[in-house]
């Protein structure tokens, strides 16, 4: 899997390669505004976060409109997620997504360790556990 052919763009505007973000086991998690189970997993996704030490997260939206509209939508849902935005390359393709939210772990080789199409129920107990054990792999 090749992630350096997918760009993604950070609220700064500055871009860099998918992969150059994933140092280590790391948590991925893809979602559009337009994706109605988003809505509610991204304030669960949010909350789980809190827990994770920078970069065992990373959060990637496929919108096609401007960042703004994505940085709004955080915004209204109060989440203080910081997302970025896919601008080239389609992750759809690359993780092979049949569709949103979808979320990956990847181990420290870079490998798919965990995968759910679907959301993730964040609150969970047992699914926190076991997203905690698979970064520390």
């Amino acid at each position: 899997m090749d992630l350096s052919v997918v760009t993604v763009r950070d609220s700064a505007g500055e871009t860099t390669a998918l992969g150059d973000l994933v140092d280590g086991p790391t948590i991925i998690h893809f979602w559009a505004t337009w994706c109605a189970p988003c809505l509610e997993e991204l304030p669960q996704l949010d909350a789980f976060a809190k827990r994770l030490e920078p970069g065992e997260l990373v959060v990637v939206s496929v919108d096609t409109a401007g960042y703004e509209r994505i940085a709004d939508y955080l915004g209204d849902l109060d989440v203080g997620l910081e997302s970025y935005q896919q601008i080239e390359g389609n992750v759809g393709s690359v993780f092979g997504i049949l569709g949103y939210p979808s979320t990956f772990v990847l181990d420290g080789g870079g490998e798919i360790v965990f995968r759910r199409q679907g959301a993730v129920q964040w609150p969970d107990a047992d699914i926190a556990a076991e997203m905690m054990a698979l970064i520390a792999l």
